[in-house]
């Protein structure tokens, strides 16, 4: 791929551009629902700003496991459901305690500011952390919990075979 505005274009026509430009709007929705979900959980309670993302990430995970599934991979197969959002629970949950550690950092240095200025920094903490996870979430996602290896073709009887069976964790 080219890295010219003709080469984008390009790649973004490619089976694997369109997946990634549909990776892309999935997190256009969920970044700023998780982000409202949490400012709100700050501003409205007492909680402690890395239990408020964490909070936001349990009720959003699920939902995002399937916008992922459905939209990005169109992966509309239910067999290994559980072992599947299970596996995508604990990749969220890392990130989430990524984006948790910062917020502490961001809780410490801000402790003697106004709820703005918490929020704020609060806010630049979580895009920071979850910004930083989200590529290789992409890359994990996509070459291990739904891989597709027959590139449009029907897939051969191992290839399915290896689709449908267990995640190995």
């Amino acid at each position: 791929m080219k890295l010219s505005p003709s080469g984008l274009i390009e790649h973004a026509k490619s089976t694997e551009g369109r997946k990634q430009l549909r990776y892309a709007a999935v997190s256009v929705v969920f970044v700023p629902v998780g982000q409202i979900l949490v400012l709100t959980l700050h501003l409205a309670t007492n909680l402690a700003d890395p239990m408020c993302i964490l909070l936001a990430a349990v009720i959003l995970t699920v939902p995002n496991y399937f916008a992922n599934k459905i939209v990005v991979w169109r992966d509309t197969n239910k067999d290994n459901l559980r072992t599947q959002i299970l596996v995508f629970w604990v990749a969220a949950m890392l990130g989430t305690g990524f984006a948790m550690a910062l917020a502490l950092i961001s809780d410490a240095a801000t402790a003697n500011s106004s709820k703005l200025v918490s929020s704020f920094w609060l806010f630049m903490a979580q895009l920071f952390g979850y910004g930083t996870i989200w590529v290789a979430r992409y890359f994990f996602l996509d070459k291990w919990l739904f891989k597709a290896t027959h590139q449009g073709e029907e897939p051969t009887e191992i290839e399915l075979e290896e689709l449908h069976s267990e995640f190995p964790i």
